[in-house]
């Protein structure tokens, strides 16, 4: 004879398989308790996994901005090196250097043949600048004390110095200094009055040799730029001067 139990469940045949439905449509939480520790360790593996990815990225990125900063600050700092090298093993400052030193000796060689081939070279003075070249000579190679006639003499030396200055092609500036004593009774009022008249006389007389007209200008700097002290004979001598101030474009002479 069967027990109640197994009579239960023989009445019942449908009582296993609502179970196993139950079971299946339960909370799968409910339905792995056994398999929670195997599902723990799965999730944690693949969390340590993204991390370490996110790890080697961020490195990675930090990397790269490093080399990237490195690099342009290479670029700022190149152009101010003063240790350049050109390709002859010359810094770049030295190699321009030597070049103006280069060119500067060689206009002071054309100015000097210039001027000994005119009968000038012991007579006028020069100076160079940046842009021009300034010629002066003694007032009285050209004019008696305090006077603006051309002397006998003035103008010998001013043919020559038309020929210097058609070597030349920028315009000239024609310029009357005097020494700082004043003009006893006369035809000028003042040192200011007297060089300017200077300059005025020598521009006409070069007008008459040949110089354009347009390249040329007077002015009178009476005794306001003195090139030695006017407490001396000797020095109020070298102040009373004319000066021939040409400038100079980026070709310095003509080649004749």
């Amino acid at each position: 004879m069967s027990s109640p139990s197994n009579l239960s469940t023989d009445l019942h045949p449908g009582s296993g398989m609502e179970s196993i439905r139950s079971h299946i449509l339960a909370d799968p939480d409910e339905r792995q308790i056994d398999d929670a520790p195997a599902h723990s360790i799965t999730q944690d593996g693949w969390m340590v996994a993204y991390l370490d990815l996110m790890t080697l990225l961020l490195a990675l990125f930090i990397i790269m901005g490093a080399i990237s900063h490195s690099k342009a600050g290479v670029k700022m700092q190149a152009p101010s090196s003063p240790q350049k090298k050109a390709s002859q093993g010359v810094t770049v400052s030295d190699n321009a250097t030597v070049q103006r030193q280069g060119q500067r000796k060689g206009m002071e060689e054309s100015v000097q043949r210039i001027l000994g081939s005119n009968a000038l070279g012991g007579v006028m003075d020069y100076k160079l600048s940046p842009g021009e070249v300034r010629l002066q000579m003694h007032a009285n190679m050209l004019f008696n004390a305090a006077d603006t006639r051309l002397n006998k003499k003035a103008m010998r030396t001013l043919r020559n110095i038309a020929h210097v200055l058609e070597q030349y092609k920028g315009k000239v500036e024609v310029a009357g200094h005097t020494d700082n004593t004043p003009l006893k009774k006369g035809r000028f009022r003042s040192n200011w009055e007297l060089s300017s008249a200077r300059a005025a006389t020598v521009v006409e007389a070069l007008i008459n040799l040949g110089i354009a007209q347009n390249r040329l200008h007077a002015t009178g700097y009476a005794d306001t730029r003195p090139v030695a002290s006017n407490a001396t004979p000797e020095g109020r001598a070298r102040n009373r001067r004319v000066e021939f101030i040409v400038e100079m474009g980026p070709e310095f002479l003509y080649e004749r």
